[in-house]
């Protein structure tokens, strides 16, 4: 069953791509956005985290901690995320699934089938201008949807997202 609004966050521990503990309970933010994302190659989830990175001073002006999930290991998360984005928050790798599980995020083909629209070929496009290979390594289900979760200081869930493509994230400026 998927998370919903006003529900309690589940609390994890786990660790960030560079080894650093992270604990949901233990982070001081006035909110947290939890972003799951497909893989590290994923050119539609680099194009994402891109525009997220364009409204990183938004972000820490409203007191939004970010932290991205993915599938791929940390090496590729590396080489692929923290090389190409000047991003100064959180990365996991959840190569196990534990997250996703944890927090009701699954794969779906038909959503994935929803891409094929002509939004999601302009974002497709838009991504590969901006220099994000499309088709590249898969590291996790290639049918892996996204989710986010905006989460308050005390825990609870504020929006709880599942997309319907793997384009389909929160809007920012409902984070906003």
């Amino acid at each position: 069953m998927k998370l919903v609004s006003g529900q309690k966050a589940p609390s994890f521990v786990t660790k960030d791509i560079f080894g650093n503990t992270i604990d949901l309970n233990q982070i001081p933010s006035e909110k947290i956005l939890l972003s799951f994302f497909r893989y590290a190659e994923c050119a539609m989830c680099n194009l994402q985290i891109a525009k997220m990175m364009k409204h990183k001073d938004l972000f820490a002006q409203k007191g939004i901690q970010l932290i991205a999930v993915f599938e791929s290991p940390a090496d590729s998360l590396k080489s692929s995320i923290a090389n190409r984005h000047q991003f100064d928050f959180p990365i996991i790798a959840d190569t196990n699934r534990e997250l996703y599980d944890l927090y009701k995020v699954n794969p779906s083909w038909l959503k994935t089938l929803r891409t094929m629209s002509v939004k999601g070929m302009q974002h497709l496009n838009e991504a590969t201008k901006k220099g994000f290979k499309a088709g590249g390594k898969v590291e996790g289900t290639l049918h892996q949807i996204p989710a986010d979760f905006l989460i308050g200081k005390d825990k609870i869930i504020q929006i709880a997202h599942y997309g319907n493509s793997v384009i389909d994230h929160l809007p920012l400026e409902e984070i906003f």
